[in-house]
């Protein structure tokens, strides 16, 4: 692992990120010796405080992994099978749409395959697309399901869906009897001690431990995800934690969730075929998995107003990176300078994404 992000990065980083954006980011790696964290920037104006590995910042759909990493350990313990059709843990009022015969799946809801939309059309509040509606409830995620129509066979295409995660998610719970948040802490967090995951934070980490959003170099105030859809994007989380969940799926922290985590990674559906440059793209349980010259990258990104984040890794070549900026989406685009910086861990050839240009300004360092 390199000891130190080359001057060319942290250059960008510095101008991008922190003086333009006024944004701070936690970049960690982590390979076989360990693991490695570069911070930059402040938490917020008002707390003028730099962040660290312990920083909170909002993962956005990051927490899918967690939803899909819950389905693949309940599959793996007998409670569910990845086969089954959704309509068997909802109620027997819930229309459940379907497409000539073929039915909806929970493998289809983790792998963004069942045909259903990003989001259900009910959810924004006075039909204003981008703003949630705050009292978004179960009985309203049934209309929405009940009111879509799928316009091809489930498990035909990809097509990102939140609206899926999210349902997941609340079918996990009705089987397990337990809220999402507990689930997640119960099946996933306890076991890889990810103690500072969670998406509820209490006011003295708000205060003290949160790093506030930006958009446009201004600070803004956190959107509401409603609770029924809270896994499609509402943990926080903080490197050092992320970089225990990267260590897991490496196969460098072994727990109980070593098979779940291999079923997860487990390519589903193609998502860009292979072409002459030897570059192709899978959706495994979720995970996003790249392919160049026969080597697997899986990523995911989470990005939600004025917060961005990255997780990355190779598990072959046993190295990873995760990125958490409170910064948008907008104004800095995560996933080329995660690749950017797995690419300088050591690993050659990693994809063509990765072979992007870092402007930087003359005489900052």
């Amino acid at each position: 692992m390199n000891k130190e992000i080359p001057l060319t990065v942290k250059s960008f980083i510095l101008n991008q990120i922190v003086n333009k954006s006024k944004a701070a980011i936690v970049v960690g790696f982590i390979d076989p010796n360990g693991t490695r964290i570069f911070s930059f920037g402040n938490m917020s104006k008002a707390h003028n405080v730099p962040v660290n590995g312990n920083t909170f910042f909002d993962i956005g759909s990051i927490t899918k992994t967690f939803t899909t990493l819950l389905l693949a350990d309940m599959a793996t313990q007998g409670v569910v099978n990845l086969t089954d059709p959704i309509e068997k843990y909802l109620p027997a009022s819930v229309k459940v749409p379907e497409f000539k015969g073929h039915k909806i799946t929970l493998e289809n809801l983790a792998s963004h395959t069942s045909g259903l939309p990003e989001w259900p059309s009910n959810i924004w509040l006075n039909n204003k697309v981008g703003v949630f509606n705050p009292n978004y409830n179960e009985t309203m995620l049934y209309q929405g399901l009940s009111n879509t129509t799928l316009t091809r066979e489930p498990g035909s295409e990809f097509q990102y869906s939140s609206f899926g995660i999210g349902l997941l998610a609340h079918i996990l719970s009705l089987k397990a009897g337990l809220p999402y948040e507990q689930l997640v802490k119960h099946r996933i967090l306890d076991v890889l001690g990810m103690n500072d995951t969670k998406i509820t934070l209490s006011p003295y980490e708000i205060k003290n431990r949160f790093s506030i959003g930006h958009r446009g170099g201004k600070e803004i105030t956190t959107p509401t995800v409603p609770e029924i859809v809270a896994a499609a994007g509402a943990f926080r989380s903080t490197a050092d934690d992320l970089l225990k969940y990267t260590s897991a799926n490496l196969g460098f922290l072994h727990t109980k969730l070593d098979g779940a985590i291999q079923l997860y990674h487990l390519i589903i559906h193609s998502i860009i075929p292979a072409n002459p440059m030897n570059y192709s793209e899978y959706v495994a349980l979720d995970w996003r998995v790249l392919t160049n010259f026969g080597t697997e990258t899986l990523s995911h990104e989470g990005a939600i107003n004025g917060w961005n984040a990255l997780v990355a890794f190779i598990p072959t070549n046993q190295i990873g990176v995760v990125l958490l900026c409170s910064c948008d989406s907008k104004d800095v685009d995560m996933h080329n300078l995660g690749f950017v910086l797995l690419h300088l861990t050591g690993v050659q050839n990693l994809n063509w994404r990765s072979n992007i240009s870092i402007h930087t300004t003359p005489g900052l360092s």
